[in-house]
């Protein structure tokens, strides 16, 4: 399924990268470039070959931070589009960021940590 998704993302990206303008661009490989880190660190811990640091929670964090750069990306498609509205509506991952972590907790983890 993580396969199936990194292919459909990298097909997107591609188009992307010939239709969408500049101001677009930008934020959008941002966006790319952290779901590709995310992508390599959840499969190195898929293979059991971690980086130094790299556990679960790291990979859950990494994804949970990944909502403020798709936000960021989502404000220049708009501004793009022509599209205003209101600026304290947000873009969230999660009502409760802890509980998202604790879901990826390693065995053993304590999950304040």
């Amino acid at each position: 399924m993580l396969e199936a998704a990194k292919d459909a993302h990298r097909d997107r990206w591609s188009e992307a990268l010939m239709i969408a303008p500049d101001t677009v661009i930008a934020p959008a490989g941002e966006v790319n470039g952290a779901l590709t880190r995310v992508y390599g660190q959840a499969k190195r811990l898929e293979q059991g070959n971690p980086r130094p640091g790299e556990s679960t929670r790291s990979a859950a964090e990494a994804q949970h931070e990944v909502w403020a750069l798709i936000a960021a990306m989502r404000e220049a498609m708009r501004r793009d589009l022509g599209v205003t509205g209101d600026p304290g509506v947000r873009l969230r991952s999660s009502q409760d960021a802890d509980a998202l972590l604790r879901d990826f907790a390693d065995p053993g983890e304590d999950p304040g940590t």
